[in-house]
């Protein structure tokens, strides 16, 4: 596998993408994870998959269901996973994904906020007390890193 400067790789003990810094000497190099620097023996690195173009959505994608006048609750997951995500991304996303919820007539959704700081839970459970479509939030009863929210 060749492995230079700026390469895209996966660091498979901590199942993260990270960045190439430089190489320290054969089969060991320096890698960038996020704001963590490591240092990494080649055989734990796999190349970065690349990821593949979103397709614009078709009409018939926003289209309800001509029946019932709603989408398809096949349309929208029951869950929307926010690791990663800045605390702005995640209130845009679970703002997004509630609208959707909604229209595709769900009654409660989980939304997935994993155990850190707390700083993404605190900001999306004001979000969605906010909306006066969101009936209740709840932790989930078995795992704090997930949240329920009751349309």
């Amino acid at each position: 596998m060749a492995l230079g400067e700026g390469t895209e790789v996966v660091v498979v003990s901590l199942n993260r993408r990270g960045t190439i810094e430089t190489r320290l000497r054969a089969g060991l190099y320096r890698v960038r994870v996020g704001a963590m620097i490591t240092t990494v023996r080649e055989d734990d690195l796999r190349p970065a998959a690349t990821k593949k173009p979103r397709r614009a959505p078709r009409d018939s994608d926003e289209q309800p269901d001509a029946g019932t006048g709603q989408r398809s609750t096949a349309d929208v997951p029951a869950s929307i996973d926010l690791h990663g995500l800045t605390v702005d991304e995640a209130r845009n996303r679970v703002a997004a994904y509630i609208s959707r919820a909604l229209l595709a007539g769900l009654d409660q959704v989980e939304i997935i906020h994993g155990i850190g700081t707390g700083r993404l839970k605190k900001a999306v459970t004001a979000d969605l007390k906010s909306i006066r479509a969101v009936r209740r939030v709840a932790p989930h009863p078995s795992n704090p890193g997930v949240l329920i929210a009751y349309l």
